[in-house]
């Protein structure tokens, strides 16, 4: 499970670093004109969840192809995982957006994601263990409610410093 999140989340840095790293200045004022912020980061935040879901099932595909070892409760890891893929889909789009004014856009978004990434793997990591049966713990709804209420805070500093950065 652990080496399933590692990668999920270096599969997550590159791909949600690219939603933003293409946009040349042209390309930001043309979109500046045309869209209104919210409903740019509104759509990033959707493409950027659905290929981190994406990318999250392949990867868990060929864990169980190459490890041989099927999931013992997938619906009770999938509820963890789709939490878990939004909450870092939300947190990369958030610092990937504020990074782009810098030069360094890629060593800036690992570096700020860090803190606001590690509750969300830790609770993410403690349920899909749960789920593997490798630690009894019978607060798992309190864990779910735990990355939703994470993701819903997540969300609301998405929508607050995006139109904030856009402008600049």
């Amino acid at each position: 499970m652990g080496l399933f999140w590692i990668l999920f989340l270096f599969t997550a840095l590159n791909i949600i670093n690219q939603s933003f790293s293409f946009h040349a200045q042209r390309r930001k004022l043309f979109h500046y004109n045309l869209y209104d912020p919210l409903d740019l980061i509104t759509a990033k935040l959707l493409i950027n969840f659905i290929k981190l879901l994406i990318a999250g099932v392949i990867l868990i595909g060929l864990q169980i192809l190459f490890s041989s070892m099927p999931l013992l409760d997938p619906i009770l890891f999938f509820k963890g995982f789709i939490l878990a893929a939004l909450g870092i889909a939300l947190v990369f789009t958030l610092i990937s957006s504020i990074s782009t004014i810098s030069q360094n856009q890629n060593t800036l978004t690992a570096i700020l994601a860090i803190p606001l990434l590690i509750p969300v793997l830790l609770i993410s990591m403690r349920v899909s263990l749960i789920s593997e049966r490798m630690i009894v713990d019978t607060a798992v709804d309190n864990y779910f409610l735990i990355l939703g209420g994470i993701n819903i805070v997540l969300l609301a500093l998405t929508l607050i410093f995006f139109p904030l950065t856009w402008k600049s």
